[in-house]
């Protein structure tokens, strides 16, 4: 079939072009083959044949041959491409042919000669057999069905590039299934059932997401008297809906399988209407399908008003919003609730795919394209079935659209980005458990659990005021052991709101359980563990053995580098494992080089470890208590040189490093809770070597000062190891975790009859010849003696270890020289005081340990005053705080800042001194160091009583007091300051 356009110049007869599009692309001028192997050349031929004698401009060729962004050259290649085809004109007619019949018009170009398409042909023969058949010539329509199929050569348009090629493609794989249906419709007309179901059967096992072929399979089987095997055909056909597209059959299969069921006459009158529409068409009705909103919708309010003023724009440019996070955090939840929020800003429709993303077979692209073009009015039959062809008809239908597309439980971003529109009207929030960091352009939105109040108010909602009212503890036990996190909280809040008589405690002490709790948080088929396990599942055997093992550990997070020890990994590949499981939403970080897990994934990990996991646990162990002790060690020798350390176990771990004090100080902060919960693992070890470690680890950081509101904590774990070592018979371990547990309660604690523990320590450490032990013990006795003002005593404990420290370490004997010094200063034995502080300065000096000059410089300055040196008296202290900040230690600090004040004080500038004193007090409280604090109080109340503010300095002097007799600090010590201003 040839139309004429236009006759070309004077002179050149213009020829029919034959373009045959159903197959590999030929073009024919009369009996000869034009000779075209550029598939480029070809898709130019193939543009201006599908629209004979109208003008393309180049713009619109290059558009057509490169999506969006046609290189720079695009104009240039498309005028080769045209003289291409002039040349092959030429060559099959007359010079001048080709620029007559392929003409240059103003931009563009235009094909000026009669075109014969096999495409036309087909559609007018399957258009001539549907007008056969309607006036019942059946025969004749079947001829004209045949001719048409033997047209159809494979393929259409295979090897031509470029986004026209691909939605003509998509348009004539729809023109075939019309062929197709046309052909089997006739057949039925001519009562050829079997031949029908043959050729059905084949079509349903090719394309099993056309329904059409399922609703012919129907009839065909049903007018050929197989009945059942009608209605079986339409369970498989909604089974496989449901199954793999997550759709329901649409009407007209439906009503089919009414009539069926009715075994109704109406089948043969309706059944066999040929579907007129050759081109994929939409619905009018805009999509509708978000899920349910919640009714119940809890906190994140600050978020929510962000992210609905965010969607509620009437900007340009739409955004991409990703909610991330872990398993139960409710990410789904926030993002159905703000898509109601804001649907009414988009009036091309909303629209909801769940990815399955976290199923152990999350749902294919091609699957979800389907379902996106079916939401939108695209039946699958009408889908072309290469995905890439699927996804440019996915963007280019809903190109300019206002729609709210939610894409929910991403895999990662390479599963959503092809259902991800390339248009800027379309807004998308996307859920998923991964990070999706590569999903350049979009909004991260990761979520953290509920806060406090937004926890108490879910599970309010859900059990009821009074309940949580009438067993507030109760209550809050409930919100700790989910962790705040959404569906552990609506689990426990459904459980308790189904059985009202039970009793808040009660489910409380169930979740306390760390070994059932994850069974406890489980309601009909809705369960935390499940939840997890699907994150679980995705894992390789290295992160899953990362994932369980640094789950072992109790500490409330880590560091890189003391999990780069754990796992025996390098630093980088160690890094690698951690950062892919945050990105994975299994672990947190908050902090960089920091890591933790929810409380709930933790307890998860553990229970999936394997009996390889479980083995190897121990050695992990000690591996981390190895790397901690290395640690610790590396501080001692960086600002504590001279106390030595080879009095500790050896290590193999390098541990670590530290380039300054204030590194040294930090990590000992941070890590002080992790290493409390480390040492009561130690405790249930089996392993004797791994105690030995964590002991000699306690006992580095409580000599090298390291105090904090942990030392209750941190006494119990240690009583707690003692005792394990006690039963390993290793008297050493033993003797040294009851010194480090002594220390942490008389300095940390200020618990004063630790005296007895003290001594009995000290007596194991001699037998077992541990003579830093013994050392160490002489000097906390000391320590002692001086908080009950006991200075003959505890001189005595120092003078003996100073005798041991001569012959071992000279650092040490300068801390002892040092504290004389303080002890003789209490005491107001001036001269000793004064020998005793520079005998420890020039230690320090000589050693280079900031830490024993502050502390010599402000007993010296304290001694100088008070031989009637006031100036001097306040510049030495002023360079024992200098001394004690470039330390970085805080209590060194107080000390010094507490000194200070006294010598302001008692100097006369006792405004001065009333901010000073009220730094020490501050700092000696951050760091608990009760006695101290207590001594540096009471200069604050004398100051601030000195500077006339005497109710103020009533209620601290009152604080002193009763600190002071809780302590069981005795007269002389606790009113030091009075007695010695009044001296």
């Amino acid at each position: 079939m040839a139309a004429q356009h236009g006759s070309g110049s004077e002179g050149t007869e213009p020829e029919t072009l034959r373009l045959l599009m159903l197959g590999p692309v030929e073009a024919w001028l009369g009996d000869h083959r034009l000779d075209l192997i550029a598939p480029q050349s070809l898709a130019v031929l193939a543009m201006l044949a599908d629209d004979p004698g109208r003008t393309l401009s180049t713009a619109q060729l290059s558009a057509r041959l490169w999506d969006d962004q046609p290189p720079r050259s695009a104009a240039n290649v498309v005028r080769n491409h045209i003289l291409t085809l002039r040349r092959q004109f030429d060559s099959h007619s007359s010079a001048g042919a080709g620029a007559a019949w392929l003409e240059s018009t103003h931009g563009g170009y235009r094909l000026g000669l009669p075109v014969d398409v096999d495409v036309v042909t087909v559609d007018g023969l399957i258009t001539a057999a549907e007008s056969d058949r309607r006036a019942g010539a059946n025969t004749e329509a079947e001829a004209k069905l045949n001719a048409a199929h033997q047209l159809w050569r494979g393929d259409p348009l295979v090897g031509l590039p470029g986004p026209w090629a691909e939605q003509k493609r998509a348009r004539l794989h729809r023109l075939h299934s019309v062929l197709r249906e046309a052909t089997i419709t006739v057949a039925l007309d001519l009562g050829r059932y079997g031949a029908a179901v043959a050729e059905l059967q084949a079509l349903v096992v090719a394309e099993p997401h056309t329904e059409r072929w399922h609703e012919l399979l129907m009839i065909a089987l049903y007018r050929g008297g197989r009945r059942v095997e009608a209605l079986e055909v339409y369970r498989n056909a909604r089974r496989i809906l449901a199954d793999e597209l997550g759709l329901e059959p649409g009407p007209d299969i439906i009503r089919l399988h009414q009539q069926i069921l009715a075994a109704t006459s109406l089948i043969s009158d309706t059944a066999h209407e040929l579907r007129a529409d050759r081109t994929p068409s939409t619905s009018t009705r805009p999509p509708a399908q978000l899920p349910a909103d919640i009714a119940d919708f809890v906190g994140r309010e600050d978020l929510l008003r962000e992210l609905v003023q965010t969607l509620d724009t009437d900007a340009d440019h739409r955004p991409v919003i990703a909610i991330t996070g872990m398993g139960g955090i409710g990410k789904t939840t926030l993002a159905v609730h703000l898509a109601h929020r804001v649907r009414h800003r988009y009036p091309d429709g909303s629209l909801y795919l769940d990815l399955g993303g976290m199923d152990e077979h999350p749902r294919s692209t091609d699957m979800l394209l389907a379902v996106a073009l079916r939401a939108i009015g695209i039946e699958p039959g009408e889908q072309p079935p290469d995905p890439a062809e699927r996804t440019a008809l996915w963007r280019r239908t809903i190109a300019g659209k206002r729609i709210l597309l939610v894409l929910d439980n991403a895999r990662d971003t390479a599963h959503l980005t092809p259902l991800l529109p390339d248009t800027r009207t379309a807004a998308v929030l996307i859920t998923s458990r991964s990070s999706l960091a590569e999903l350049f352009g979009a909004r991260l939105v990761p979520l953290d659990v509920l806060t406090s109040d937004e926890a108490w108010t879910l599970l309010e909602g859900m059990v009821s005021a009074a309940r949580m009212i009438s067993e507030p503890d109760a209550a809050q036990e409930i919100l700790h052991a989910c962790g705040h996190l959404p569906l552990s909280l609506r689990i426990a809040g459904a459980r308790l709101a189904t059985r009202p008589t039970w009793q808040l405690t009660t489910v409380a002490q169930r979740l306390a359980d760390e070994f059932g709790r994850l069974s406890e948080l489980t309601i009909g088929n809705t369960s935390v563990e499940v939840i997890f396990r699907a994150s679980y599942r995705r894992l390789d055997p290295e992160l899953a053995r990362a994932f369980v093992l640094v789950a072992f550990s109790d500490a409330p997070d880590l560091s890189i580098a003391a999990i780069t020890a754990l796992l025996d990994r390098d630093r980088t590949e160690a890094e690698r494992l951690c950062e892919t499981l945050v990105d994975l939403g299994m672990l947190q970080t908050p902090e960089l080089g920091r890591y933790r897990y929810h409380d709930l994934l933790r307890l998860y990990a553990r229970r999936v470890a394997d009996a390889a996991h479980q083995q190897e646990w121990p050695q992990a162990l000690l591996r981390l208590v190895d790397f901690y002790l290395a640690s610790a060690k590396n501080i001692v020798s960086m600002r504590d040189p001279g106390l030595g350390i080879d009095y500790y176990a050896e290590t193999r771990a390098a541990g670590q490093k530290f380039t300054n004090e204030r590194q040294c100080t930090v990590w000992a902060m941070t890590e002080r809770f992790g290493l409390v919960a480390l040492y009561r693992q130690v405790a249930e070890s089996t392993d004797a070597r791994t105690r030995t470690l964590a002991v000699d680890l306690a006992l580095s950081l409580a000599v090298g000062g390291d105090v904090g509101e942990h030392q209750p904590q941190l006494a119990r774990a240690l009583a707690i190891v003692s005792r394990a070592a006690e039963a390993d018979g290793d008297r050493q371990t033993m003797g040294r975790a009851q010194l480090s547990t002594a220390m942490a309660q008389l300095i940390g604690m200020g618990d004063l009859s630790v005296v007895g523990a003290l001594r009995r320590a000290g007596t194991v450490l001699r037998e077992v010849g541990d003579r830093a032990g013994v050392i160490i013990t002489e000097v906390i006795l000391g320590t002692a003696m001086a908080y009950q003002a006991n200075p003959d005593a505890a001189v005595g404990h120092f003078r003996c270890a100073i005798e041991m420290q001569s012959q071992f370490w000279d650092g040490g004997e300068g801390i002892s020289w040092a504290t004389i010094a303080r002890v003789c200063c209490e005491a107001r034995r001036w001269p000793e005081a004064i020998d005793a502080a520079e005998r420890a300065l020039t230690i320090g000096r000589q050693v280079g340990s900031l830490r024993i000059q502050s502390m010599a410089l402000h007993e010296l300055g304290f001694a100088t005053l008070h031989c009637g040196d006031p100036v001097t008296a306040r510049a030495l202290c002023e360079r024992s705080l200098d001394a004690a900040r470039r330390d970085g230690r805080r209590h060194q600090e107080g000390w010094a800042l507490a000194r200070l004040a006294e010598v302001m004080l008692l100097g006369g500038d006792a405004e001065a001194a009333v901010p000073i004193a009220a730094e020490a007090v501050r700092a000696l409280t951050e760091v608990s160091a009760p006695v101290r604090r207590v001594q540096a109080m009471q200069v604050y109340g004398d100051a601030l009583s000195a500077t006339g503010h005497r109710d103020e300095a009533e209620l601290v002097l009152r604080k002193v007091a009763q600190s002071s007799q809780r302590m069981g600090l005795t007269a002389s010590a606790s009113a030091e300051l009075t007695s010695t201003r009044s001296t």
